[in-house]
């Protein structure tokens, strides 16, 4: 009954460390919902955090690493490169965390008790993990953490160097050591945990720095966009303004020249009538802009608005947001069949929030009536997909901006966007 109850106490203590490292995983790598995975999860991440490693014994190590993967694998989201990545920087520095106490420092805490022994091999896995811990915490990754793949292959470059020394120090080192070498070992197996600490502390200034040279991409897209906005009406107030100079050409040319002069005036973008959709310029600008692409696409457009003042929101924002959302929702009709080509769009500005909703066709090959929320932002369905993708990220870089909200839908064979913004 006594060795019951204190397996009972090492049981209950021991799973605090599995939940904080748990904990850290689901910070640098979305977790899958489903609880089998989930629970496959938790079991690599107990039998890492408690496998014995032993200098000299390669077969716990290599067993451990490998489960854990497998796990990472199957339980969690991401690109193989960032699955691997992250898995192969956990398990090496909990392991090399393990080897440290296991082969190093549990020499000299052994006095022939197992009951304190075993308090202390729990009681430093908790500090392991909680080492673990308060150093991602300190630089926490946000909740879309991902980086390129380019430098995901760098990030595991830099793993193997520690990975190398700790597998060394299992693979070729002595079972019994003498005293100078365990202090050796000690601080090689510290070296190796310091170096992959710091490798995690790099990814997540990584991810910064590449989410910050994303924004200014988008932000350099969106004022591209505005400007190319801007240029196109300067023109047409620029040829309304001279069409007495069109008009007194006219008079002085042929009948033939005339008629051939008068059509390119036609079909000159500038003569094109500025719809009166809102009380905002750039709004109207924008809806005139695109109804005339989609006429040219073949895109029934319908626009419901009620915005009856200017928008409070800086006016290359206003341009991306509703120029990109067309756009998308103009790609998304061009795999459909002519009839079913229709874009819908409704926006309202009251009670101080702006409410924004883009809706089009969407072919799904598991369609289904009930609504279905998307966890993260489809990819473009373009071919050059480095140079394009950036409407649905500068969609929601502007939301976040102004403290809003967007949701992405797809009901009924529609794929819905929604933007709700304070103003």
């Amino acid at each position: 009954m006594n060795n019951y109850f204190r397996m009972t106490i090492l049981l209950s203590l021991g799973m605090i460390p599995v939940a904080v490292f748990y904990r850290v995983l689901s910070y640098l790598i979305e977790i899958r919902r489903e609880w089998r995975q989930r629970l496959l999860l938790v079991t690599g991440s107990f039998i890492l955090i408690y496998m014995v490693i032993y200098t000299g014994d390669s077969v716990n190590f290599t067993c451990a690493i490998l489960f854990f993967l497998f796990c990472v694998w199957i339980a969690c989201k991401g690109t193989r490169l960032k699955r691997l990545t992250i898995g192969l920087m956990l398990a090496s520095t909990i392991l090399a965390l393990n080897g440290l106490f296991d082969s190093c420092i549990a020499n000299f805490l052994w006095d022939g008790s197992e009951v304190l022994f075993d308090l202390q091999y729990v009681f430093f896995r908790l500090l392991s993990t909680l080492f673990l811990y308060l150093c991602i915490c300190r630089h926490r990754p946000e909740s879309d953490f991902e980086l390129s793949p380019s430098l995901w292959r760098l990030v595991l470059l830099l793993c193997i160097p520690p990975l190398g020394i700790v597998f060394s120090l299992v693979m070729f080192a002595p079972y019994n050591m003498s005293v100078p070498l365990i202090r050796l070992y000690a601080a090689l197996f510290f070296v190796a945990v310091l170096a992959f600490v710091g490798i995690i502390w790099a990814t997540v200034v990584l991810n910064r720095h590449q989410k910050l040279e994303r924004e200014n991409a988008l932000a350099m897209y969106n004022r591209k966009y505005y400007e190319a906005m801007e240029l196109q009406q300067f023109e047409i107030r620029r040829l309304k303004h001279d069409l007495a100079n069109h008009l007194q050409i006219i008079q002085s040319l042929s009948a033939a020249e005339k008629d051939s002069y008068i059509r390119k005036m036609i079909e000159n973008p500038a003569f094109e009538k500025v719809l009166a959709y809102s009380g905002d310029a750039t709004v109207n600008a924008v809806l005139t802009a695109k109804e005339s692409m989609m006429r040219q696409q073949r895109i029934s457009f319908r626009a419901k608005v009620d915005i009856p003042n200017e928008l409070p929101f800086e006016k290359p924002d206003i341009c991306a947001l509703f120029a990109n959302a067309l756009d998308n929702a103009a790609e998304g009709c061009a795999v459909m069949e002519n009839g079913r080509r229709q874009v819908e769009l409704t926006a309202r500005a009251a009670k101080g929030i702006l409410a924004l909703e883009v809706r089009n066709p969407f072919v799904n090959k598991k369609e289904t009536g009930s609504a279905q929320l998307f966890g993260s932002l489809p990819k473009t369905t373009k071919p050059d997909m480095v140079n394009h993708g950036f409407g649905l990220r500068s969609i929601e870089t502007i939301v976040k901006k102004y403290d809003g909200t967007i949701e992405l839908r797809q009901e009924d064979g529609w794929f819905c966007l929604f933007c709700y913004i304070p103003e």
